[in-house]
């Protein structure tokens, strides 16, 4: 599971609109999401050299994860999640690990209360 004592870059508030839902209203009125990204890391040679190149680019990362959140319907947070992770441990070779947590702001459907969040934890294969 997540070790607190890694580094670590926290995205945490990233907002970013998607077409997410199993209901035909939320794939027409799409929803904005807030996701927050803990991407395990060794930040110890940036740190040192103060260099970004030595790390990973935390604007890159949340601009590759709103892209995607647009790029297509989702039907499911555990799908959306899986998506992200794989998507920055492709493009972000010095990711080690990710906690990504998501929550849907606005749940179109009736009689439906509460806040669905979903949280995992994926290391890289």
């Amino acid at each position: 599971m997540f070790d607190t004592y890694k580094d670590c870059i926290i995205l945490k508030d990233l907002q970013a609109f998607c077409r997410l839902g199993t209901y035909t209203e939320e794939h027409a009125l799409g929803q904005n999401l807030n996701i927050n990204l803990v991407l395990e890391i060794d930040l110890k040679q940036a740190g040192i050299k103060d260099d970004v190149k030595l790390s990973t680019n935390y604007v890159d990362v949340s601009i590759a994860v709103r892209t995607l959140c647009q790029s297509r319907i989702f039907y499911t947070l555990e799908n959306l999640a899986h998506e992200i992770c794989t998507l920055i441990f492709d493009k972000f070779a010095k990711i080690d690990g990710i906690q990504i947590e998501i929550t849907k702001t606005i749940v179109n459907a009736v009689s439906f209360t509460g806040t669905p969040i979903i949280r995992i934890y994926r290391t890289r294969a």
